[in-house]
């Protein structure tokens, strides 16, 4: 167990007024850092100093003498009268530097400060699905990217599968998007195939892409976008399991040749691995990544064909990861695999899940024991852990067998034990993880930019763990509603309403087949009067920037849970972003949500809530306030 560094050291002093003007810039500076300095328009200048790291550790014990500077992402903020100074051993640590300074600015305005921060984890990422290639979805892809800039993250994994465009294998994009349009249907068409046969089968992954495929072209310009903000690219391309769109023109290479959407690859067919490897080797020419994520979750077809059959289900698994491990070996790049098959795992109710042997029942076929695959493996995998929330401990089997790994599909409000588990030796990270469309809207209802924000805070502050929720909570949801300021328009004026809700409406994940469809969640407008005699009409959308009066806020350790995690409801946590919301004094949630005016609509007046039919409850307004500077709700008069 490693002892975790106290990476944060702060002290603000005296307010300063900082006038609107062109900003000053010197030292090496990044095309986008200097257009992020200019954005900011205050006279005042900016010294970027990448210095060396015995100079920087210096510098920092000067100020701050018990810090102890650990990464080569730390970096020295301090803002004088004179200027805002950012010093670091590396650009991605003036990077952040800057994005701190923007934070800091923003909760406590500009303060004369001085401020050092690191990482506590080296590994802080990001699981996406490829968007569609759309202009539409590429400025989407963006947007997401930058409000993870905001929030630090250096790693994004994307999931290519039959979304990314193959030049070596163009049948896999051909069968891909067949696949996809058959899956994409109906809503929840991919849950009922995935349950619809008396063998466990994968989760569905058809968002990915919009069901489309992108261009290489595309691709790359998204991925340099994401290294011009310190980010990693890590490809995940699923394979052994999550292979439909592998099989879908090569079923002869599948593992149960009945399944009419199989989504397995037989491990012994010396074809499967030929065809995969055509595909790693495109990838890598045209990425050069230093980590690919091979999958091999969710493996359920195991030893079936009459090539694999009679042999033993962690011998199956670990000699496909470990073929293609040293494959990426000889080619200079690290192996990563989702890490379940690998754990003896139960939920508390005893339920075995994961890589455990589960018996026959109901409708579904015995499952065969992977977990002594762990014995098995090439050292130096990377495993993904996403069962953290089933039993705390379980990372402990990977640390035994000398495993690093990331905590995946990461949940950080969700998380017990937090300063412990990262302490350990081989807790190498996080990685927050959406798994529907790649939408900011969705990212937002999915909870994902919640968790993007939270996780933020505790990265770079050792003084939180997981005893934190309330002040944690604070924190994100005044970040997000900054993040999720409207940008741009024609006018800088704003209208702010609060107002609430009581609706049957109930929390859902926007994936497996369910798309976000905001106009099955427009309530109606609210309606404005301006003084000129227009009518201006806002619209309601909930989940979006409002939701229900009962939402409940509190975060609970609940004893008879099967999780070894806390649970809250999502349905408070959906809104973050573009709401902000506050709970009175008799218990009864409000949400605060802004709208941009026309720019030449004058003062107005509330006439009324429009609602979109019959069937919709009443729409509470508490206030309204129209404004030209950025107020937020928690300083309003109210």
């Amino acid at each position: 167990m490693k002892t975790l560094p106290r990476t944060r050291f702060f002290k603000q002093y005296s307010p300063l007024k900082l006038h609107p003007g062109v900003p000053e810039i010197s030292g090496d500076v990044s095309p986008l850092l200097r257009l992020q300095v200019e954005k900011f328009a205050r006279r005042i200048r900016f010294a970027f100093s990448v210095i060396p790291e015995t100079a920087f550790q210096s510098a920092v014990r000067e100020l701050f003498p018990d810090a102890s500077p650990v990464s080569e992402e730390a970096f020295l903020l301090t803002v004088t009268k004179e200027q805002v100074a950012i010093a670091s051993p590396g650009h991605a640590g003036i990077f952040y530097g800057f994005q701190a300074f923007l934070m800091e600015t923003e909760e406590n305005g500009f303060h004369e400060l001085e401020l050092y921060e690191a990482p506590l984890l080296p590994e802080r990422g990001l699981k996406l699905y490829l968007p569609p290639p759309t202009q539409e979805g590429l400025a989407e892809f963006r947007k997401i990217i930058d409000l993870a800039a905001a929030c630090r993250v250096n790693f994004i994994m994307l999931e290519l599968g039959g979304a990314l465009e193959y030049h070596s294998h163009p049948e896999i994009n051909e069968g891909w998007k067949e696949y996809a349009a058959v899956m994409n249907e109906y809503p929840g068409k991919t849950i009922a195939v995935q349950n619809g046969f008396s063998w466990r089968k994968n989760s569905i992954h058809t968002e990915n892409g919009g069901g489309m495929v992108l261009p290489q072209e595309d691709f790359l310009a998204l991925v340099r976008y994401c290294r011009e903000r310190h980010m990693e690219v890590v490809p995940e391309m699923p394979s052994l399991s999550h292979s439909d769109y592998l099989l879908t023109r090569h079923r002869e290479l599948a593992e149960r040749s009945a399944d009419p959407f199989p989504d397995t690859c037989c491990p012994s067919n010396p074809g499967y691995r030929k065809l995969y490897f055509d595909l790693l080797d495109e990838v890598i020419a045209l990425l050069n990544p230093r980590r690919i994520n091979i999958g091999h979750d969710e493996y359920y077809s195991i030893g079936l064909c009459p090539e694999c059959r009679g042999r033993s289900a962690p011998e199956l698994y670990a000699e496909d990861i470990n073929s293609i491990s040293e494959y990426l070996r000889t080619k200079n790049v690290k192996t990563i695999i989702w890490g379940e098959k690998l754990l003896d795992s139960h939920w508390r109710n005893g339920e075995p899940i994961g890589g455990a042997a589960a018996p026959a029942e109901r409708d579904k076929e015995a499952l065969a024991a992977t977990h002594p695959a762990i014995r098995l493996l090439n050292p130096g995998i990377e495993i993904f852990h996403w069962y953290w929330g089933v039993d705390r401990h379980l990372e402990e089997n990977f640390a035994a067998h000398g495993m690093d790994y990331c905590f995946a599909n990461f949940n950080a409000a969700a998380f017990k034990d937090w300063r412990r588990r990262i302490a350990a030796e081989h807790a190498k990270g996080v990685c927050v993880s959406n798994w529907g469309q790649t939408s900011l809207r969705t990212l937002q209802r999915n909870g994902v930019l919640y968790d993007l924000v939270y996780t933020s805070f505790l990265l770079w502050n050792p003084e939180f763990g997981s005893e934190d929720y309330p002040d944690l909570d604070l924190l994100t949801m005044r970040r997000l509603y900054r993040l999720g300021a409207p940008g741009g328009g024609e006018s800088s004026r704003l209208l702010t309403v609060c107002h609430t809700v009581q609706t049957s409406l109930r929390f859902q994940y926007f994936f497996d087949g369910y798309l976000l469809d905001e106009s099955k969640y427009f309530l109606g407008n609210h309606v404005f009067r301006s003084s000129d005699g227009k009518i201006h009409r806002f619209p309601v959308v909930f989940g979006s920037n409002i939701s229900n009066t009962d939402a409940n806020p509190a975060r609970n350790d609940t004893p008879f849970s099967i999780r070894d995690a806390y649970e809250f409801d999502s349905q408070y946590q959906e809104i973050a972003y573009e709401t902000y919301p506050e709970c009175d004094s008799n218990g009864k949630m409000w949400y605060s949500c802004r709208y941009r005016l026309p720019g030449d609509c004058p003062d107005l007046e509330y006439l009324r809530f429009e609602a979109a039919n019959a069937l919709v409850p009443p729409v509470r307004m508490k206030s309204f306030r129209v404004h030209t500077e950025e107020l937020m709700p928690w300083n309003m008069e109210k």
